[in-house]
């Protein structure tokens, strides 16, 4: 699908960030230059594996029928590993105020919604998922703000968490079921090519990044509750 230059150049702009997020991250939570640079090393080939796997469709080939669902099992796959080392990511701890902002780049979901005016991604997939992305993003903005200089509620992170999380499993439902594949219920006449070049940077890339930080967020909470 010929995507449209602007999307292509907002997408890789934003190619760098889940490695400056590691970045600050990492410098927040006290880890060792060791710990750090490791991070850092892993992150750089997840990239570049995202990166090549969007522009060449080479592990559709090593992931044989399960190929369609590879943006869920990626997203999955990610959630775990962010859920087993959240003790290690977080290190000595991370404030909330950094986790939310981890979320601002979620706007850029809305390139979905400017391609769908070009006629080049069905609506029921981009209005979805680029207005719930630019939802959430607004929001952490919003709670950023609002708790500037003081501790975020708790109400408020879990908020935060959940219409995050919902706007993925919005935007991965509709885009599954609006996909070529054997359970397509929409868009017959115009088949979902999300996880082609460069859009499947979004999916493979930048949404497991935010979901990591979501789930750090909660651990990070739950880890101040039980320290009273």
């Amino acid at each position: 699908m010929n995507y449209s230059g602007f999307t292509e150049f907002a997408i890789l702009f934003l190619l760098s960030w889940p490695l400056w997020q590691m970045l600050l991250l990492s410098m927040h939570a006290g880890h060792t230059i060791v710990v750090r640079i490791g991070l850092l090393a892993i992150v750089s080939l997840w990239i570049a594996f995202a990166y090549f796997a969007v522009k060449t469709s080479f592990d559709s080939d090593l992931l044989g029928p399960f190929s369609p669902a590879r943006p869920i099992l990626y997203l999955v796959l990610s959630a775990a590993i962010a859920w087993w080392f959240r003790e290690l990511l977080l290190g000595k701890g991370v404030s909330q105020h950094l986790l939310i902002s981890f979320q601002l780049v979620r706007p850029i979901g809305m390139v979905f919604v400017l391609e769908a005016a070009y006629g080049n991604m069905p609506g029921i997939f981009a209005h979805p998922a680029g207005w719930g992305d630019l939802l959430a993003g607004s929001l952490a903005a919003y709670v950023l703000y609002r708790f500037w200089n003081k501790p975020i509620p708790t109400r408020w992170i879990l908020i935060v968490a959940v219409v995050g999380i919902l706007d993925f499993v919005s935007a991965f439902f509709f885009g599954f079921t609006s996909s070529a594949n054997a359970v397509q219920l929409f868009s017959f006449d115009q088949p979902n090519t999300v996880v082609d070049y460069p859009t499947g940077l979004i999916p493979l890339l930048l949404v497991p990044n935010a979901l990591i930080a979501h789930i750090l967020s909660l651990s990070q909470l739950a880890r101040d509750r039980r320290a009273g």
